[in-house]
Formats: structure tokens, C-alpha cells, sequence
């Protein structure tokens, strides 16, 4: 499950669904955004902001143990660590800064169609170390993905 579980309906069903189908010494493996990444941060502060209606659901590697917890599956993580340069989103105007943002909030035109006091919230909160660190002048989103490799 590469990035997609966003997308399930019913995530702990879809689970252990495959998880049925393993043989011995194969493994399942899922990739989402990381607990410690700067998604996890927006998606808690903003989630109600950042609707996305039916096509999908905000959760991460933390989400997921909860589930594999539950189900008492053995499992693995491994941080796959990544970093997005935002800059541009702090450059008025800028074109590929907008596109950022609209990628970042999952708004189309959010720079534009955004209240100005969610577009503020979101602005500062992208700068925050939550969410992103600065270096040599520069803002880099945390993108930190997890791998998790269940065993049979």
C-alpha cells in the first residue's frame, strides 16, 4: 500500500484483508506520510479547513500502528526521510509558491480563494519546526515518509 490508504474506506478491514492472504514468508507493505513529518502537523491544525470530503482521509504512520496494535500484527517502521524546498510559498505572487500551497493544503487556488486569517494560520504554521526547518535562507517542508513492513 504505496501512499493509498487515504483513499480506503474502511483502512483496519483493508488490512487485515491482505494481511489473510500472506503466505509465510511474505510481508505487506505500507508507505505513509510519518507521524513526526510537517503533514502530520497541518492535517491535525487544519483538517476541518482542508476538507477533503469523500475522496479521502488525513492519517499517518501513527494512525496506522494504532490499527496494527489493535489487531495485535507484528510490524516494523522504518522513517524514510524527505524534504520539499516551500520557499516560493512565501514569495507573494510567485507562481510555483501557489502551486505549493494548493499541493500542500489539497485547495485549488487556496492563495486565492483562502480567508485571509486560514491563509495567515497556515503561513506561519508551515514555518514552525513542526512542519518545516530553514537552511542557507531556504524553507524545507518535513515530506518524512514511513515504511511499515508487517509480518505474515
Amino acid at each position: 500500500f504505496l501512499q493509498m490508504l487515504y483513499y480506503v474506506k474502511d483502512i483496519p478491514a483493508t488490512i487485515r484483508y491482505f494481511h489473510s492472504l500472506l503466505e509465510t514468508q511474505a510481508k505487506l507493505l505500507i508507505i505513509v506520510v510519518s507521524e513526526t513529518s510537517g503533514w502530520e502537523a497541518l492535517w491535525r491544525k487544519f483538517a476541518s479547513s482542508f476538507s477533503l470530503g469523500n475522496v479521502g482521509s488525513y492519517i499517518s504512520s501513527a494512525d496506522i500502528k494504532r490499527i496494527l496494535d489493535s489487531a495485535g500484527l507484528k510490524y516494523q517502521v522504518h522513517e524514510l526521510p524527505s524534504h520539499m524546498d516551500i520557499t516560493s510559498c512565501f514569495i507573494e505572487g510567485n507562481k510555483n509558491g501557489e502551486l505549493l500551497l494548493d499541493f500542500l493544503t489539497e485547495i485549488c487556488d487556496f492563495s486565492k480563494t483562502a480567508p485571509p486569517e486560514l491563509k495567515q494560520q497556515v503561513m506561519e504554521e508551515l514555518r514552525k519546526p513542526e512542519c518545516s526547518e530553514k537552511r542557507d535562507g531556504k524553507v524545507f517542508f518535513n515530506n518524512n515518509l514511513s515504511a511499515i513492513v508487517i509480518e505474515p
